[in-house]
C-alpha cells in the first residue's frame, strides 16, 4: 500500500503513520494527505473571569482567534484541494474572548475604558456546522449512506464513543443515535471529502507505559499495532473516497501486491510526478507568505507588546539609520541599545493593554543607564529613550495621553526622550518603501533634540495612504 501522511492536529495517535502537528502552528495541511482533526482550543485556557464565565486574557485573545481562523482557513483549504480531512467530533468547549474593541469613556481621573467581549467556541474553526451540543453516548447506527464505513466502523467503532450532536448542511448523514436521530456523523464531497465522526478513545493505561528512569512514556506493542491497523484503514477509506464514489473501501487483503494491475504504478508513477510540483507551489508559497508577513512588520508597531514590540522598535531603529539591537549581557538585560552618528541612546520599551506609560518604567530606565554606564568599555551616559504604547488595544484615536503625568515630570529632570511608539509607524513605513537618507537623518535628530518631551518626528514627504493603491 503507498505511504500517504496523515497529519493529527493538536492530538497524537499511536505509530509513525501519524504526524502530530501542534495547535499553535502554522503547518499547511497541504502538505498532508489525510487530515485528522479535534476542535479545540490548542494549550491555552482561560484566566479570566466574564459574569460567571471563563474568559481569555487578552493575549491569549488574540493567539486564540488567530489560530482558529487559520485552521478554519486550511481545514476548508485541505478539502477543497482533494484531501481527506475527518474532524473527530470531541465536547464542545464555550468561553469568552476580548474582541480587541473598547470604548472610551470620561476625562482626566474619571476616565475608564470598557472592554468588548464576545463567546468563541472550540468549533468556531469548522466550516459547515451550524451547532455542536455536548452529549456523550455509545448506542450508534450507521445509516444507509453510511454503509461506504462498514470496513471502519467494525474495526473501531468500540472505540469511538459520541461527545457531540451536530447540525448543518451536510451533504450525507453517515451516523446517528439508535433512537432519537440525533446526527453524530456526516460528510460533505467536494474536490475532496469532509467527514465528522466520533472521537476514537483508546486505553491510555493499555496504550502507553511511563518509564521512569528515561522519565517519558512510550506507546506500548499493542497501540502500535492498532495504530497500523488504523492507518491502513483511513488510507483504504481515502482512496475509495477521493475516487469519487462512496463506496465501500477494499479490505486490505484485497491490497496485495499479487492483486494489482501494471496501470496502477503507472497512475501513481503522475501522481507523484503531480504531488512534487504542488510541493514546489507550496514551499514558493510559504516565502511569499513570509516576505508579506515581514513586508507588513511595521504594523506591530501599533498594538504590540513585549519581545515582539522589543524587535519592532528595533527594526525601526534600524531603519532610521541607527545600528540597533538588543542587549543582554551577564546580569545585565536592556531592551534597546541603539547608535549613530548623533550619538548613543539606551532605551526601555513597554506595552500596556489599557493604560498609560506610567513611572516604574521610567524608574527601570534609570537604573539601566547607570547600570550602562558603570561598564568599562563605556565613556559617556547614553541619552535615556522611553518607549511607550499605551492602551495598545484600543483605536489610536482613540487613546488617551501616552505618559502620566510622574512619567512626563521624571523624563524633564532626568532629559529623556519620549516617544509614542505608534509615532514611529508613518515615518516607518515611508523609509521602507522610499529609502531617503535625509529624512532619516532628520528622524533620528528628533529624538536626541527631545529634552524631557514627547519627540515630534517629521512628517513624511509622501502620504502614503493616498498613494497605495490596489492592483
Amino acid at each position: 500500500m503507498k505511504n500517504k501522511r496523515i497529519f493529527c492536529v493538536g492530538f497524537d495517535l499511536p505509530g509513525e503513520e501519524f504526524e502530530y502537528i501542534q495547535f499553535d502552528s502554522d503547518q499547511s495541511l497541504l502538505d498532508a494527505d489525510i487530515v485528522l482533526f479535534q476542535p479545540s482550543f490548542g494549550d491555552k485556557y482561560p484566566s479570566e473571569s466574564y459574569q460567571g464565565h471563563d474568559l481569555f486574557s487578552h493575549s491569549s485573545s488574540v493567539e486564540v482567534t488567530k489560530y482558529l481562523q487559520h485552521w478554519r482557513s486550511e481545514l476548508s483549504l485541505a478539502v477543497n484541494s482533494g484531501k481527506l480531512v475527518i474532524i473527530f467530533l470531541t465536547k464542545p468547549s464555550v468561553h469568552y474572548k476580548y474582541t480587541g474593541q473598547a470604548e472610551v469613556t470620561g476625562t482626566g481621573r474619571s476616565r475608564s475604558t470598557t472592554n468588548y467581549v464576545s463567546e468563541i467556541s472550540t468549533y468556531s474553526t469548522i466550516p459547515i456546522i451550524k451547532s455542536a451540543e455536548a452529549k456523550s453516548g455509545h448506542e450508534i447506527r450507521l445509516t444507509k449512506d453510511g454503509q461506504f464505513l462498514s470496513n471502519y466502523w467494525k474495526e473501531f467503532g468500540d472505540f469511538c464513543p459520541y461527545e457531540t450532536f451536530i447540525d448543518g448542511q451536510f451533504g450525507k448523514i453517515l451516523l446517528t443515535t439508535k433512537t432519537g436521530g440525533k446526527i453524530v456523523g456526516a460528510s460533505v464531497q467536494a474536490k475532496g471529502v469532509l467527514l465528522f465522526l466520533p472521537p476514537i478513545r483508546y486505553d491510555e493505561e493499555k496504550f502507553s507505559k511511563y518509564d521512569a528512569k528515561k522519565e517519558e512514556s512510550f506507546w506500548t506493542a499493542e497501540a502500535m499495532k492498532f495504530g497500523k491497523r488504523l492507518a491502513a484503514t483511513l488510507i483504504s477509506l481515502s482512496n475509495s473516497l477521493l475516487s469519487g464514489a462512496f463506496l465501500s473501501p477494499p479490505p486490505l487483503w484485497a491490497d496485495n501486491i499479487k492483486f494489482r494491475l501494471p496501470q496502477e504504478v503507472l497512475l501513481e508513477r503522475e501522481i507523484a510526478k503531480v504531488a512534487a510540483a504542488m510541493k514546489k507551489l507550496h514551499s514558493e508559497r510559504e516565502v511569499l507568505e513570509a516576505d508579506l508577513q515581514k513586508a507588513g512588520g511595521c504594523r506591530a508597531l501599533l498594538y504590540e507588546q513585549g519581545k515582539a514590540l522589543e524587535s519592532a522598535v528595533v527594526d525601526a531603529l534600524t531603519t532610521m539609520g541607527f545600528t540597533a539591537k538588543n542587549y543582554n549581557k551577564g546580569d545585565s538585560e536592556f531592551d534597546v541599545i541603539f547608535e549613530a552618528l548623533e550619538g548613543r541612546c539606551l532605551g526601555e520599551v513597554e506595552g500596556k493593554d489599557s493604560r498609560s506609560i506610567n513611572v516604574d518604567k521610567f524608574s527601570q530606565l534609570e537604573r539601566n543607564l547607570q547600570e550602562d554606564f558603570a561598564r568599562e568599555d563605556v565613556q559617556e551616559y547614553a541619552k535615556g529613550v522611553l518607549f511607550g504604547n499605551p492602551e495598545r488595544l484600543i483605536d489610536l484615536e482613540s487613546r488617551g495621553e501616552a505618559f502620566t503625568a510622574k512619567c512626563v515630570s521624571a523624563a524633564k529632570r532626568a532629559h529623556v526622550a519620549l516617544v509614542r511608539i505608534p509615532d514611529l509607524f508613518n515615518p516607518i513605513r515611508y523609509l521602507k518603501t522610499h529609502p531617503d537618507p535625509d529624512f532619516a537623518t532628520a528622524c533620528r535628530k528628533a529624538i536626541f533634540a527631545s529634552d524631557g518631551i514627547i519627540v515630534e518626528f517629521p512628517v513624511p514627504p509622501i502620504n502614503l495612504e493616498t498613494t497605495t493603491t490596489e492592483t
